[in-house]
């Protein structure tokens, strides 16, 4: 991502929930770096769903998308989590904060939404830990403005998998592709369960950290 990030005066921002960072713009739709064409946002977020892009072909969709349904917004999606500040000793984010579930959570759900900054997929943040891919051309970096999404910890420390992950998937009704947390398997989660995703291996590697060890694939 370029220096210049002056256009983040720009992103509209929402009332925060408890236990918000402050230093941190609070938003509830993805806001889109200047540095992505239109064109590339309109394949990503077309403006009239009924409109059928050629350039969605069967190979993009099979390499962007890994689900489309209808899915709940995001305002529904609030409250299936909250923020939880962390002040266990042994848990390795204490002093931090981490996301737990809020009501019950069904196997498969979407919980919410990854939101962030939309940058071209080698113009983030190099010093961003909240980078997440976004198909093969974007990225979405929550590092200076996101929600709640960002708050979700790596599983290594914490328990003995991850239950959940992240995948793109397509909203039927809108035709937008959206990055989102699911439930991870065939098993529900628990109301104040912690939600635990794992980060891969290579972003620990990638912070001097050995992973040789670990028995986890991903």
């Amino acid at each position: 991502m370029s220096n210049n990030l002056t256009y983040l005066r720009n992103v509209k921002t929402v009332p925060s929930p408890s236990g918000w960072t402050p230093e941190t713009k609070y938003i509830d739709k993805l806001f889109w770096s200047p540095n992505v064409s239109p064109e590339l946002r309109e394949l990503y977020q077309p403006a009239n769903p009924k409109v059928n892009d050629p350039r969605r072909t069967i190979n993009f969709m099979n390499e962007h998308v890994d689900l489309i349904g209808n899915f709940p917004g995001i305002k529904d999606q609030k409250r299936n989590i909250k923020i939880k500040n962390i002040t266990d000793k042994n848990h390795p984010c204490c002093g931090a904060y981490g996301l737990i579930a809020a009501q019950t959570l069904q196997p498969k759900q979407l919980i919410l939404d990854y939101l962030g900054v939309v940058e071209r997929a080698d113009g983030y943040e190099a010093t961003s830990d909240y980078v997440f891919r976004y198909g093969t051309d974007l990225s979405i970096d929550a590092g200076r403005c996101g929600n709640e999404a960002r708050f979700c910890n790596d599983f290594r420390g914490c328990g003995p998998e991850p239950n959940v992950c992240f995948m793109n998937y397509m909203d039927e009704k809108t035709k937008h592709i959206k990055v989102g947390i699911f439930v991870n398997g065939n098993r529900k989660i628990r109301k104040g369960d912690e939600l635990l995703v794992s980060y891969g291996k290579s972003f620990w590697s990638q912070r001097g950290i050995d992973m040789s060890g670990q028995q986890h694939k991903k």
